[in-house]
C-alpha cells in the first residue's frame, strides 16, 4: 500500500471477517465467539420463527446472525458506517443479495448496487428506499499515493491486457481524446451484482475510491486490528473495511484504495412494523 511516505502495498485476499477485525482460525473459537455475542446482541426484528440478531462491537466492527430457535442459520460480517446513498426499489434479488438504485437529491437514478443487507431478512414485499450506509469490505485491493499513482498502475485498467490487444488506440478513442487501453477513474465503481440474472447476483464489486479520511480500530472482543477509510467512489461516498497489520501503514486523504470489495449495507429506516408484519428493529 502506498499510504504517505510508504512504497504501494496491495493486501492479500482477505475474509470478510478479516476485513473487520473478526478472524477466527478456529472453528470452534468462532462459534464461542457467536454464543457471546448473541447474549448482547440487538433483534432487528422476526420473520416468522427466525430472528435477526445484530451485535456490535465499541470499534464499530458488527454481526448480523440469524437464527431460528437454537439454531444459527447465517451471519453476516457489518460494520457502523456514515449514512452515503439514498437508495430506491431496494428489492431482494435472490437468498442473500439485495439490489438497489442509487439516487441523488431530486429522486433521479444515478446508479445500481447489489449488496447484502442487514435487514434482508425484514425487507417489505414492496421496494422501500431511504438513506442507506454501504460498507465495502475490502477483499482484495491496493492503495496508491494518488490518482496519478492509480492512473500509471494496472489497477486502473478496465480489464486486463492480453497479447490481442492493439498497441495503438482505435480512431474513436483518439477522435474522443479517451485513454488507451481504458482505465477507470480513481474515484469509480462498477456493482457485478446488477448484470445478468437476479439469482446469480452476489455483491461483489470493483471500486476505486479517493480517500477522504481513515482510521485504525481495534476490537475489543478479539484484539484485532482493522482500518476502515472513508472514499468518494463515483456517484457515493462509503466506508473501505480493511485487514491491518502492525507493520501495514493507514491510508491517508488523498490516497486511492482500489480493487474488489464485497459489499455490506444496511437501511435502519423500514416501513412501519403494520406494513411488514414483523417485529420492530432496535438500535
Amino acid at each position: 500500500m502506498r499510504a504517505g511516505g510508504h512504497d504501494h502495498y496491495r493486501s492479500r485476499v482477505a475474509s470478510n471477517l478479516e476485513c473487520v477485525g473478526l478472524g477466527f482460525d478456529d472453528r470452534d473459537d468462532f462459534q464461542r465467539f457467536i454464543a457471546d455475542a448473541l447474549r448482547t446482541a440487538d433483534v432487528l426484528g422476526r420473520d416468522g420463527d427466525l430472528t435477526v440478531h445484530r451485535w456490535q462491537d465499541p470499534s464499530g466492527a458488527r454481526i448480523v446472525v440469524a437464527t431460528r430457535g437454537r439454531q444459527i442459520v447465517e451471519f453476516l460480517p457489518s460494520y457502523a458506517g456514515t449514512p452515503g446513498p439514498l437508495l430506491a426499489d431496494v428489492h431482494n434479488a435472490n437468498d442473500e443479495v439485495t439490489i438497489a438504485d442509487v439516487v441523488d437529491k431530486d429522486g433521479e437514478k444515478v446508479g445500481m448496487l447489489a449488496a447484502e443487507f442487514e435487514q434482508r431478512r425484514l425487507l417489505p414485499t414492496a421496494p422501500s428506499g431511504g438513506l442507506a450506509t454501504v460498507v465495502a469490505l475490502g477483499v482484495d485491493v491496493a492503495v496508491h499515493a494518488d490518482a496519478a499513482a492509480f492512473a500509471a498502475s494496472d489497477d486502473s485498467l478496465l480489464s486486463p491486457r492480453s497479447s490481442d490487444d492493439p498497441d495503438e488506440p482505435p480512431a474513436h478513442y483518439v477522435e474522443n481524446g479517451w485513454p488507451w487501453p481504458p482505465r477507470m477513474a480513481a474515484s469509480s465503481f462498477i456493482s457485478y451484482g446488477v448484470f445478468g440474472a437476479p439469482e446469480n447476483a452476489e455483491a461483489y464489486a470493483r471500486l476505486n475510491g479517493t480517500v477522504l479520511h481513515a482510521a485504525r480500530k481495534t476490537v475489543a472482543a478479539t484484539g484485532q486490528q482493522f482500518i476502515t477509510a472513508r472514499v468518494q467512489c463515483g456517484v457515493f461516498e462509503t466506508d473501505v473495511c480493511l485487514p491491518a497489520a502492525a507493520d501495514t501503514p493507514d491510508p491517508v486523504p488523498g490516497n486511492v484504495i482500489a480493487g474488489t470489495v464485497f459489499l455490506v449495507a444496511s437501511l435502519p429506516q423500514l416501513p412501519p412494523p403494520s406494513k411488514r408484519g414483523f417485529l420492530p428493529w432496535r438500535r
